[in-house]
C-alpha cells in the first residue's frame, strides 16, 4: 500500500480509511485468487506488487522480492478467506463498502475517490485513487484517475458506477506496456504491432523518455475507447436484470466468461459505443486500439470485424466496418434475446451454457442438433 501524501481533513484520517479498504480488497482477494489461471494469478501478482510498491510498469520486479511477496499474500489470504467485508468508518460516520456515493461526497475534499462494485466471476473489487480529473459526458461524469493508493488483484481499466465513469490511468498504462512487451516477444502478434506502429512504436524500440511518451500517447486514446465502451454499456440496458441473474446464480467459468463477453459486444456495436464513434470520426489509431484490445472471447462473439479487416485496410472504406459493427450487433442482440428467453422460461443455467456451446463449438465439438 502507498502512503498517501495528501493533507487530510482534520475529521478523519485518510491513512486508517486506506488501510480499511486495503484489508476488504484482501479479504475479497483470499475467496477469490483461485478462480484465476495459474498464468492469470502470475500477471495479477505482478500488477498488484507494482500498485503497492510504486512501481511504474516498465520497471523491472526483482524476483528475489516478489517471491517472498507472493507466498506471504497466499499466507495471508488464507487467514482471512472465512472473513466478511468490513463496514468502513471514517468521519464520525460508518459506511456499507459499497457506498460509493457516501464516500465520494466525503472524501472529495481531499482529492480522493473511492470505487467499488463487482467485477468477473462477481467478485468484490476496490480502490482508492487520486482524482486527476473530471469531465461531462452525455449525463455521465467521467472521473479519471490517478495513482492509485490502494487496490484489490482484479482491476479493470474502466467501470461504471451509477451516473459516474471511472476511468484507471495506471491499470490502462499498465495493459497498454504488457501489449508492448507480448509483441517484442511474439512476432505473431499483428494486431498488437499494427496498433503501436499508429504511434511510432515498434518491437525493436527500447526503453526511453520517447518510448513512454509514445506509450502515454497511446493509452490516453486506449482510455477514451474504454470511456465509450462503459457508455455503450449503460444504454444497452434492456435485458439487466435479467443479465444480472444469469450471471450470479452460479454459471460455471466459461458461460460466465461468454455472456460477459457478449454483453461487451453488444456495448461496443451499439449506435453509443467505441465503435460507431471510431467510425464517424474515421479514427485509424482508434480502430487500430480497439481491434488490439480485443481478447480471444470477444474476437470469436464478433467475427464480422476481423472478416473484413484485411479488405478495410487496403483501401479504408470505412463502410465496411460500418456494415460489421451492423451485423456483428444484431446477431449478438439476436443471441442475447435468445438466452434471455432460455433464462425466462427455464430459470436454469445448463440451458444457458448448451445455448452458448451450440453457438460456439469447441475445438473438436459437434454442434448440438435441436
Amino acid at each position: 500500500m502507498r502512503n498517501a501524501i495528501i493533507t487530510p481533513d482534520p475529521a478523519f484520517a485518510i491513512d486508517d480509511f486506506i488501510r480499511q479498504v486495503k484489508s476488504n480488497c484482501n479479504i475479497s482477494d483470499a475467496k477469490f485468487w483461485g478462480y484465476y489461471s495459474i498464468c492469470g494469478l502470475l500477471m495479477r501478482y505482478r500488477e498488484l506488487y507494482r500498485n503497492e510498491h510504486a512501481l511504474m510498469p516498465w520497471e523491472s520486479i526483482d524476483n528475489e522480492k516478489i517471491c517472498p511477496w507472493i507466498q506471504e499474500r497466499e499466507t495471508l489470504w488464507r487467514d482471512l478467506e472465512d472473513l466478511e467485508l468490513q463496514e468502513l468508518v471514517i468521519g464520525g460516520g460508518t459506511y456499507d463498502p459499497f457506498d460509493v456515493n457516501g464516500l465520494n461526497a466525503l472524501l472529495g475534499a481531499a482529492g480522493l475517490v473511492y470505487g467499488s462494485g463487482y467485477g468477473a466471476f462477481n467478485k468484490p473489487t476496490f480502490f482508492v485513487a487520486k482524482l486527476d480529473a473530471a469531465e461531462d459526458l452525455f449525463d455521465y461524469r467521467v472521473q479519471y484517475i490517478g495513482r492509485e493508493l490502494c487496490r484489490d488483484i482484479a482491476a479493470t481499466p474502466a467501470m461504471i458506477q451509477g451516473r459516474c465513469i471511472y476511468v484507471r490511468r495506471e491499470v490502462i498504462s499498465q495493459f497498454i506496456w504488457d501489449r508492448f512487451q507480448d509483441m517484442r516477444s511474439n512476432q505473431f502478434c499483428a494486431p498488437s504491432a499494427m496498433m503501436f506502429s499508429r504511434y511510432g512504436v515498434s518491437g525493436t524500440d527500447e526503453a526511453s523518455p520517447g518510448l513512454f511518451a509514445r506509450i502515454g500517447d497511446l493509452a490516453g486514446d486506449a482510455a477514451a475507447v474504454f470511456i465509450m465502451h462503459e457508455v455503450g454499456e449503460a444504454y444497452e440496458d434492456a435485458c439487466d436484470e435479467d443479465w444480472h441473474e444469469m450471471l450470479t446464480e452460479g454459471c460455471d467459468k466459461a458461460t460466465e466468461l461468454f455472456l460477459r463477453g457478449i454483453k461487451d459486444i453488444l456495448a461496443d456495436t451499439s449506435l453509443y459505443g467505441p465503435l460507431k464513434s471510431i467510425i464517424n470520426d474515421r479514427n485509424l489509431p482508434k480502430l487500430s486500439i480497439f481491434v488490439a484490445l480485443m481478447d480471444g472471447i470477444r474476437r470469436e462473439i464478433f467475427p464480422e470485424l476481423r472478416g473484413v479487416m484485411q479488405q478495410f485496410l487496403a483501401g479504408s472504406d470505412w463502410s465496411l466496418i460500418e456494415g460489421a459493427r451492423r451485423a456483428g450487433y444484431q446477431r449478438t442482440e439476436r443471441l442475447q434475446h435468445e438466452l434471455v428467453r432460455l433464462w425466462r422460461q427455464y430459470h436454469d443455467v445448463a440451458s444457458l451454457a448448451r445455448c452458448i456451446r451450440e453457438v460456439f463449438p469447441r475445438p473438436g465439438q459437434k454442434r448440438e442438433q435441436r
